[in-house]
């Protein structure tokens, strides 16, 4: 079976110029006879296009007067927390948390999460509000 397989590829590579046009020869003749088929459909639409080219205004407006306005500017303020050093503590809010090596949530932060509308996923948990001293 490989001597086989070896057999046709070096074939193939013998062959691969008549093997590209034969190829690009039956792939015309399939054209030429699909376009011959067609003939009335392809001649139905080149003059729908030839009708809608010739409806379109070959001259251009001379000038064209285009209006700018600016977009409103909305200014939201975003509270950014400064580097603190290690010794000042600050307080990080509650946020979900992946879980890692197989790890599942617990029954109680499962209902806790529930009681405030979030959806966790099978390898997540509810973290509560903490306070850090690092940063």
């Amino acid at each position: 079976m490989e001597e086989n397989k070896k057999g046709f590829i070096a074939w193939v590579k013998a062959h691969k110029k008549q093997l590209l046009i034969a190829g690009i020869s039956v792939t015309a003749i399939i054209c030429i006879i699909i376009g011959l088929k067609n003939k009335e459909a392809i001649k139905e639409l080149r003059e729908a296009l030839e009708s809608s080219l010739s409806k379109t205004p070959e001259k251009l407006p001379e000038s064209i007067t285009i209006v700018q306005t600016a977009p409103p500017v909305v200014e939201e303020v975003i509270p950014v927390r400064l580097y603190t050093s290690p010794q000042e503590p600050f307080d990080v809010s509650q946020h979900i948390r992946n879980l890692s090596g197989g790890r599942h949530h617990s029954v109680e932060k499962a209902a806790e999460a529930a009681a405030l509308g979030i959806d966790l996923l099978p390898h997540q948990t509810l973290v509560d509000t903490y306070t850090k001293c690092a940063a």
